[in-house]
């Protein structure tokens, strides 16, 4: 069975943060870097939430994948809750992006 490429995971990556931002459940982005086996995972904090991936292929191209919430309330000031996802390729080639938020 061969790896996938970076590319290649970076496009899935793409289609999966399109549709944890409009289902509003960013928990799909962690689960599926784990399920492709990425390095990393979760940076527990008090009043937020972050997970780091990365996957590097043969060719030395790494996607790195990021998921983190945070409560945006101040004292006496109830604000929602932000989500924001993101996969970055990085390589010989121009680096490529992809991020979505979500307010809860």
């Amino acid at each position: 069975m061969t790896r996938p490429t970076s590319l290649e995971l970076y496009r899935r990556f793409v289609e999966i943060i399109d549709e944890a931002a409009d289902a509003k459940t960013i928990d799909a982005v962690p689960k599926a870097a784990e399920a492709a086996g990425m390095i990393g995972g979760e940076e527990r904090r008090t009043m937020s939430q972050r997970w780091n991936y990365i996957y590097t292929d043969e060719s030395g191209f790494e996607l790195h994948v990021h998921a983190r919430w945070w409560d945006s309330s101040k004292p006496f000031l109830s604000q929602p809750d932000i989500h924001v996802m993101r996969a970055e390729l990085k390589g010989d080639a121009m680096p490529m992006s992809h991020e979505r938020r979500y307010e809860t």
